[in-house]
């Protein structure tokens, strides 16, 4: 596969689970940045730091879930998120740009999952590039 050069943010309070989706998306050649609850994904947030993807549990205990945190980082920019949890999807709180994967689910499918929603991210981009549109999206639709 080739290296996919992005910078992407695992969000997983269970440490093993972080650690292999983290090795996953680095075998595939991007920057991981790991958060272990809702908090420091937020403060990851609040920084001036790069994110250009987002995986996230969504239940990370402590009052923050994952929905949270993909709403902060779509308040701060649009980028593509990848939810995954053992509970049941709720699309009405997804953020545009976004898929759920059910766990348990092998690491390598939250990878291919993120980078099929990077890919149409970029695609909608350059359209809007190409027919002059200088809109772009800041945050929820």
């Amino acid at each position: 596969m080739p290296s996919l050069g992005f910078v992407v943010l695992v969000v997983e309070d269970e440490l093993l689970t972080r650690f292999d989706v983290a090795t996953a998306f680095e075998a595939s050649g991007c920057t991981v940045l790991e958060a272990n609850s809702g908090a420091s994904a937020l403060e990851l947030c609040e920084s001036d730091t790069q994110v250009d993807a987002l995986v996230t549990d969504i239940n990370l205990g402590n009052g923050t879930t994952g929905w949270d945190v993909a709403q902060a980082f779509w308040r701060r920019a649009a980028l593509p998120v990848v939810y995954t949890s053992g509970d049941a999807d709720s699309p009405q709180r997804r953020v545009p740009q976004s898929c759920f994967v059910a766990k348990p689910c092998r690491s390598f499918v939250l990878v291919e999952a993120c980078v099929r929603l990077r890919e149409g991210f970029r695609r909608e981009q350059a359209e809007r590039d190409a027919s002059g549109s200088s809109g772009t999206a800041a945050g929820p639709r």
